[in-house]
């Protein structure tokens, strides 16, 4: 009888030990990518795997398929494994695909990239755009039919399916530029009478201090994917880049 019980007791510790070892491999299997460092409001995260959303808690961690959504009056701000932040504001999802790509379905993000080589370089997917980032501070706003403003550094922009239709301020020295991207395989431009160039243009760069509103192709005389007009950033985005900063600091 005391064998027997030796036997179980010892049949007992090994599957335990089984049971650990499994779990930890599990753990090691899931790569993290952000951990949550302040919550203002109700937020939620939507495990890869699962399907029941969970409360989001201050200093969680998230993985390769987590989503993180906020809700009304709501800011989280999170620290991605090389110290960039990210912050989402009140109606916002965010989708943690991998270390090199996010997906933001919806609601208003901030973005503080730290420099980055290219060979490691961060996508973000959008509803209106793919953006390729190596190191900038820049929003991104899915209201209507979305806004980008970036305040440092240099973001390309480029198209999910058709050209965008590209209006920029006529100043001379990007006239001139257009001019020669023409020559390089554009498929078209042209002056505007209220002082703009209108461009037809898969991809772009967006260069700091400027903003792009996205709105329903005009011109277009054949499938554009939208109407892109950008601009210099108004006092009220600077605004909003500085209450963002100040959550960080």
């Amino acid at each position: 009888m005391k064998l027997l019980m030796i036997f179980f007791s010892l049949t007992s510790m090994m599957w335990a030990m089984a049971v650990d070892i499994k779990g930890e491999a599990s753990t090691l299997e899931k790569k993290s990518l952000v951990v949550i460092q302040k919550i203002e409001g109700k937020a939620k995260v939507l495990s890869k795997k699962s399907i029941k959303k969970h409360k989001a808690v201050q200093g969680e961690t998230l993985y390769e398929g987590d989503i993180l959504i906020t809700y009304n009056e709501t800011k989280v701000m999170v620290k991605l494994q090389d110290c960039s932040y990210l912050i989402l504001n009140a109606g916002s999802e965010l989708s943690f695909i991998s270390a090199s790509k996010l997906k933001q379905v919806s609601g208003e993000v901030y973005y503080k990239i730290k420099t980055r080589q290219a060979s490691q370089g961060l996508k973000i997917e959008t509803p209106f755009s793919i953006m390729g980032i190596k190191g900038t501070e820049f929003i991104v706003d899915t209201k209507g039919r979305g806004q980008i403003a970036l305040n440092e550094g240099l973001v390309g922009i480029a198209s999910l399916h058709a050209d965008f239709e590209l209006h920029k301020q006529n100043v001379m020295a990007e006239y001139e530029k257009f001019k020669e991207e023409q020559k390089s395989g554009f498929e078209g431009y042209k002056a505007e009478a209220e002082g703009k160039v209108i461009s037809y243009t898969k991809a772009f760069d967006l260069n700091a201090g400027k903003v792009l509103n996205f709105s329903q192709a005009q011109h277009c005389e054949e499938d554009c994917e939208s109407r892109v007009d950008e601009r210099d950033i108004s006092d009220e985005l600077s605004r909003r880049f500085e209450m963002y900063a100040d959550m960080i600091d």
